[in-house]
């Protein structure tokens, strides 16, 4: 069996590189894209099983990418990674089920790692606000 998989949409390639190690040292396996537009389309795969998604990215914004998979019947958990949210990102992220974090930039990789891999493992069967998942650094809504 594959570890399963997660998008990693930033286009900082020094952040994307550390989140694709500390994720890659759990056991899952790790893409990263740079863009917006690649993460959209990347992001509609089946074969993916968490999206990380930063806001700021060229192409096609991050919120634009999590909010084109609203149509999909089952779109992969997202986890939103950003060092700049206002109140309006923060409403239209929660209006969104299959957003199930939101961290502001800096965060803690350890329990960004163990709330992913956990993501990841057990998909949508977990509750958003599950206490099975980490919460320290993790921005809920």
């Amino acid at each position: 069996m594959s570890a399963p998989l997660v998008l990693i949409a930033d286009n900082d390639r020094a952040v994307s590189a550390l989140l694709t190690e500390v994720l890659a040292r759990t056991g899952l396996s790790v893409q990263p894209v740079y863009d917006g537009e690649t993460a959209r389309l990347r992001a509609r795969d089946a074969d993916v099983a968490v999206l990380v998604c930063d806001l700021d990215m060229p192409r096609l914004s991050g919120i634009e990418v999590v909010e084109s998979l609203a149509d999909l019947a089952n779109p992969p958990p997202v986890v939103v990674v950003s060092g700049y949210l206002d109140a309006g990102i923060q409403q239209r992220l929660s209006a969104l089920s299959f957003v199930r974090g939101v961290l502001p930039k800096p965060f803690d990789l350890l329990a960004f790692a163990e709330r992913i891999r956990l993501l990841a493992c057990l998909g949508t069967t977990i509750a958003p606000d599950s206490p099975s998942l980490p919460q320290a650094g993790v921005a809920e809504h």
